[in-house]
C-alpha cells in the first residue's frame, strides 16, 4: 500500500474522518505516516489549546511569500488581510470569503461535454458538493495558515528563545501547630536569575509573607507579600541561599511593622535538587 495521502491524515487528526481497517493496519507497519500523523495532532493540539494566545498581522510579504510557496493561483494573490475588512473579524464561519472555485461553472460544463461529445453523448452535470465538513472549501486556506504558524513559530524561536530554567533547590513547607496548612517551595535560575516559587494551601484572610532564615543565626530577610495562593519572588545576587536556606510564610496585621510577626503558617529547609 502506498503512503497516506497527507489531507487524509490532516482531516484524520482534526476530526474529519476516521482511518478504515487498511489505514489502521498501514499506520502499524509505516514509521513515517504514524510519524506524520502524530506530528499533525500534536500540531492540533497545541492550536486549540492557545485561547489566549493575542493574533497580531503578518508583516508586509507574508502572504506573497505563502503564495509562491504553495504555488497558489492569482485569484487569491492579493493579500487577504490587507483590505479594510479583516479575514477574521467576526468569528461567524459565514463570513469568511468564499475560496473562488478552479471548477467550471455547471452551464460550462453542460457546453464543453456538447461541443466535444455532440448529440449522442449524455451530459451529467457537475454540482459542487455543499455538505459534509466542507473540508475542501477551506483546506487552501487552512494550508497557507499553517506554513504562516510554521514560519513565525521558527522566527520567533529565534527572536524570542525560551528561557532556560534550572531548578537548585526544593523545599517541603510544613505547617505549625496552630495552622491547618501545606505549601511548597522552589529555587530555579531562570537566564541567570534566581527565583523562588511558593505555594500555599492555607485558610484564606490577612497578609502572608514570605521569608528566608539563617537557621543558625535566626536572621531573617523578607522577600515580599504573596498576591494569593502562590507568590513568585526574585532572590538578590547577594544573598547567600545555602546560608538562608529555610523558607517561612507568616501570617502578617496590617500595622505598618515591617518585622516577622512570630504568626508562622508554614516552614520548610531547601534541599539541593
Amino acid at each position: 500500500m502506498m503512503h497516506l495521502d497527507d489531507e487524509n491524515l490532516t482531516m484524520v487528526a482534526l476530526g474529519e474522518r476516521d482511518l478504515d481497517g487498511e489505514e489502521r493496519d498501514h499506520l502499524s507497519q509505516c514509521r513515517r505516516c504514524s510519524g506524520e500523523l502524530d506530528a499533525i495532532r500534536r500540531l492540533v493540539t497545541v492550536g486549540r489549546a492557545a485561547t489566549d494566545v493575542e493574533l497580531v498581522a503578518p508583516a508586509a510579504g507574508v502572504w506573497q511569500a505563502i503564495h509562491t510557496e504553495l504555488a497558489l493561483s492569482d485569484v487569491v494573490v492579493e493579500d487577504p488581510l490587507s483590505g479594510p475588512e479583516q479575514l477574521y473579524s467576526d468569528p461567524s464561519v459565514s463570513d469568511i470569503p468564499a475560496i473562488p472555485s478552479i471548477l467550471p461553472s455547471e452551464t460550462e460544463a453542460e457546453a464543453e461535454a456538447d461541443d466535444s461529445a455532440g448529440e449522442s453523448a449524455p451530459v451529467t452535470p457537475i454540482h459542487r458538493g455543499r455538505g459534509g465538513s466542507g473540508f475542501g472549501r477551506w483546506w487552501p486556506m487552512a494550508a497557507a495558515a499553517l506554513f504562516v504558524g510554521i514560519v513565525t513559530g521558527v522566527v520567533g524561536t529565534q527572536l524570542w528563545p525560551t528561557a532556560t530554567e534550572t531548578v537548585l533547590a526544593q523545599a517541603a513547607l510544613e505547617p505549625f501547630p496552630n495552622w491547618q496548612a501545606s505549601g511548597s517551595a522552589q529555587l530555579a535560575e531562570v537566564d541567570g536569575v534566581r527565583e523562588l516559587v511558593v505555594e500555599l494551601d492555607a485558610p484564606t484572610g490577612g497578609l502572608r509573607e514570605v521569608w528566608l532564615i539563617d537557621p543558625e543565626t535566626s536572621g531573617l530577610l523578607s522577600l515580599g507579600l504573596m498576591d494569593g495562593t502562590t507568590g513568585q519572588f526574585k532572590i538578590p545576587t547577594e544573598v547567600d541561599v545555602s546560608r538562608y536556606s529555610v523558607v517561612d510564610v507568616s501570617q502578617e496585621p496590617d500595622d505598618g511593622n515591617p518585622g516577622h510577626s512570630g504568626d508562622s503558617i508554614v516552614r520548610g529547609e531547601l534541599h539541593d535538587t
